[in-house]
């Protein structure tokens, strides 16, 4: 009688299933599997990611005083430049013509504080007179009055003049120093990086963004920095001093090593969330051609750097009471069986948490998988899996049964 085919072929896949089954049963191991790893000292950088533009470090955006045709540029863009250089001349005409203007003024005011004194002088006299004569009533008094009162008239004149004058010396001051604003100094040592402005515009007098209000900008370009933007939820955790790398667009690849140098106390407005600007002071190769403006992101290390107690961050949970208070707790193993432990957690990176409380050196986590450990239950048996174990026990699981099904 010859075998059916249908019939071993449910045999040998009877076989293939009851064999793992059979092995495991004959190892006696009703534990869940397990990995594991050990509670150790680890460098732990955890980071904020930003990001910003690279700026000169001494960078003037140098404007006009005073409002003026440019009538001579000294310099050209690329040129270095020391403190207190002449740069630019603008037309000094009008300020020169209000200077002799007040200048003729102030002279008048002069003769006329003389005049005022010679009055007074004469009031003076006529007022003694007066009183010698009111004396002898050879005049009477209403008489009298009238020498007083011209003298004290011509006092009163006379203060009013030489206030005048004051006044008159304040308006040429102003005018002359207007008028010293024409010739355009360098106010640091550097390099003229930009020179929008040309012979026969009009320099204006402004901050904002018009024509002829930026005459050029000078930066010292031998140090530069880096102007990042970071979220308000993070800037609480950014110090001074602490460790920052850069990558420039133009240089990707290359981590620009710097130190927080500065944080903004009010926040900028950016995409209708808030960011302070944290300054970043760098240590840039002389071989690289980097420029202000330029595009750049940034990693802003936190903590020190140092080894801290840390389990991979895979092995750390948490738990949410009723209160909404959370706890953070790891399964270790003890002795074979799965311990609940409550710990406390400070910093941690893409890979490790660190344990501030809780655990010791040498303690061992259990890691994974994640479907066995979110399914554990305090004091349940485990075993350690282990990734030779595992391919023997496939080896074992998955042998050779071959089944030969006969066309006879």
């Amino acid at each position: 009688m010859k075998p059916n085919k249908k019939l071993l072929a449910a045999l040998a896949i009877v076989a293939i299933i009851a064999v793992p089954l059979l092995i495991k049963a004959g190892r006696g191991d009703s534990s869940k599997q397990v990995t594991v790893a050990v509670a150790a000292e680890q460098a732990i950088r955890p980071t904020i990611l930003a990001s910003g533009v690279l700026a000169y470090l001494n960078e003037v955006n140098l404007t006009s005083e005073v409002v003026a045709k440019v009538r001579e540029i000294l310099v050209k863009e690329g040129d270095t430049v020391v403190e207190g250089q002449l740069l630019l001349r603008l037309d000094p005409e009008t300020y020169r013509n209000a200077i002799e203007r007040e200048e003729a003024s102030r002279r008048q005011g002069v003769i006329s504080i003389e005049r005022q004194r010679l009055a007074l002088a004469l009031a003076e006299k006529k007022l003694e007179r007066g009183a010698q004569l009111f004396e002898r009533k050879m005049i009477g008094q209403s008489e009298f009055d009238d020498l007083r009162n011209a003298r004290d008239l011509t006092r009163v004149e006379l203060k009013s003049s030489e206030e005048a004058l004051r006044r008159a010396d304040a308006i040429l001051g102003e005018a002359r120093e207007q008028f010293s604003k024409t010739d355009i100094r360098s106010p640091i040592g550097g390099v003229i990086v930009a020179l929008p402005i040309k012979v026969g515009e009009t320099a204006i007098a402004s901050t904002n963004a018009f024509a002829g209000a930026q005459l050029m900008k000078i930066a010292d370009t031998s140090a530069i920095q880096a102007e990042l933007m970071v979220d308000e939820a993070d800037v609480s955790k950014i110090a001074l001093g602490q460790d920052v790398n850069v990558y420039a667009a133009a240089y990707p690849e290359l981590a620009l090593a710097g130190k927080v140098h500065q944080i903004a106390l009010a926040p900028t407005l950016v995409n209708q969330g808030r960011s302070y600007e944290v300054t970043a002071l760098l240590q840039a190769p002389k071989d690289i051609a980097l420029r202000s403006g330029m595009s750049a992101r940034a990693d802003i290390f936190l903590g020190d750097g140092g080894n801290k107690l840390a389990v991979p961050v895979e092995a750390v949970g948490t738990d949410v009471d009723e209160d909404k208070k959370a706890t953070r707790f790891v399964w270790v193993d003890r002795d074979g069986q799965a311990r609940k432990v409550t710990v406390q957690v400070g910093l941690s990176d893409d890979k490790w948490e660190e344990i501030t409380s809780g655990l010791q050196a040498g303690d061992r986590v259990i890691t994974g998988p994640g479907k066995v450990v979110r399914g554990l239950v305090e004091g349940e048996r485990i075993s350690e899996l282990k990734e030779k174990d595992d391919k023997d026990s496939d080896d074992a699981d998955e042998g050779d049964v071959e089944v030969e099904v006969s066309d006879e």
